[in-house]
Parts: C-alpha cells; structure tokens; sequence
C-alpha cells in the first residue's frame, strides 16, 4: 500500500520505526497524491480534507494536533507593514483570518518577508528553525485557539482514498500506532537525528515533541467539528475510533470502519 507524510518534522515520530516507506510530501502536495492515486493514504491538511471529503475516508485513529502553543505554527513579528504566510499553510492561515480578522500575502521567502512585513507565519521546520534562533513572535496560532476556542487545533488528518482496501488500511494504522510507541518510550535517537538535519537544538525538540499530539480522542473529534464550523468549510462525517478488538473492526470495509 502506498502512503504518504508530511515533509515537516512532526511527522517523524509516526513514521520512523513503522517500516514504511512513505512519500515526503508538503501539505499542498498531499491532497494531490491522495487524489491522483499515487498514493492510497496520505496525512493531508484538515481543510484539505474536509474540501474533500466525498472522495476520501478519514482514518481516525491518527491526527496532527495541538491543544496549546505548537512551536511550529507562529505569527512572527517583522520590520514592515501588513502581514505575509508561506504558501504551505492552510489550517493555520485559517486561524489566523477567522480569529484575528488577518489576511495575508502569500510568499515562499518567510526571511525576505520578515524585512518587509510586520508579521510572517511561517509553519514547520523554519518555524522550528526561527524559534532557535530567538526571532520574536506575535502569535503561537496553537496557543491562541487554545485560549479562544478551548479545543485541539487539527493540522493534519489521516486519511484513505475512498474504498481503498480495509485491511492495508489498518496495517499501515498498526504500523504507525507501533512507531509512535517506540519513539515514546526513548525520543533520544530520534530528537538527535532530527536535531542534525534541521539543524535546531534538541532541547527545543524535546519541547516541541511534547507540544505535537497524534491520538484522536473524542476531544479531538470535538475539536474538527468545531474547527470546521469556525472555518466556514464543509463537515464531513466522522465516527468514533474503534477500540482493538471491538466487535466489527475487524470485518468492517472502508467506507464503514473509518468514516
């Protein structure tokens, strides 16, 4: 089967010990794998998604999300006038309009912007990489939906093109699920790798790392309804993760099982 993550670094921990050898894809990118059919589950953007929904199944079981400052997703303050977003961003551009009344210029040069703009969001690894070097920030967008809406932030969600098959879907859920779980017991190796390529401190990324969240809870599945009423953009059905072992998850086909 084959998958897809997210190119930035809050994707590792969910892909590093799974076995998979998955696509690094950015969030635009993404939604196009996924609906091209070169890759059969993909974790795209929340808004992506939901713009989406009639041609996908959302696995619930995995989500990107926050419930507090994220480190990653940051207004930060500039030199000039107006406010700029690197194109990446989707989600947290959205935050941004619907709770700051902003609007953006979009640029792929968030240094060059920050000489000119009053404030840049800039998203993943440069976020990472300008919190390291102390750039001052107006806004961590994780920590002001907290503040204002009281419910997870979801960046990314998983999902399946529609009627992939069931069971390669929940190998590839297992085998995420089993990589989450050897990075939690000893984040070490991987912080340092991941401290090494992006070139930021591992100190931050301990901090960051307990900043990202990755298992839907009924509070998470609040909290995309809730992000999507407040974005304006479509709800797609979502049912509630199956507990292992729970009666029918193991016959259910995809478009039953996963929403």
């Amino acid at each position: 089967m084959r998958v897809a993550r997210l190119k930035y670094s809050h994707s590792d921990p969910l892909f590093r010990y799974s076995g998979i050898d998955a696509i690094s894809a950015s969030n635009r990118e993404s939604i196009d794998l996924l609906l091209g059919g070169r890759v059969d589950v993909a974790f795209i953007p929340l808004t992506y998604a939901s713009l989406n929904c009639g041609a996908l199944e959302i696995l619930p079981e995995f989500a990107i999300f926050s419930e507090g400052p994220v480190i990653s997703a940051r207004l930060f303050a500039g030199a000039g006038e107006g406010y700029a977003a690197v194109s990446d961003t989707s989600v947290n551009a959205m935050a941004l309009r619907k709770l700051m009344g902003l609007e953006f210029e979009i640029v792929d040069d968030p240094i060059a912007a920050l000489r000119t703009h009053r404030g840049v969001l800039v998203i993943g690894d440069d976020a990472l990489r300008l919190v390291d070097s102390g750039a001052p920030h107006l806004v961590d967008v994780g920590e002001l939906w907290q503040r204002r809406v009281g419910l997870p932030l979801v960046y990314a969600v998983m999902a399946a093109r529609r009627g992939v098959d069931a069971r390669g879907a929940r190998e590839i859920v297992r085998a995420i699920g089993a990589s989450l779980e050897r990075f939690r017991a000893d984040p070490r190796e991987l912080i340092a790798e991941v401290s090494r390529r992006i070139g930021v401190s591992g100190r931050l990324l301990q901090d960051y790392y307990g900043s990202i969240r990755y298992r839907v809870s009924e509070s998470v599945l609040r909290g995309i309804e809730e992000e999507l009423r407040v974005f304006g953009l479509p709800r797609c059905p979502l049912t509630r993760p199956r507990a292992p072992g729970a009666r029918g998850a193991e016959s259910s086909p995809a478009g039953n099982g996963y929403a």
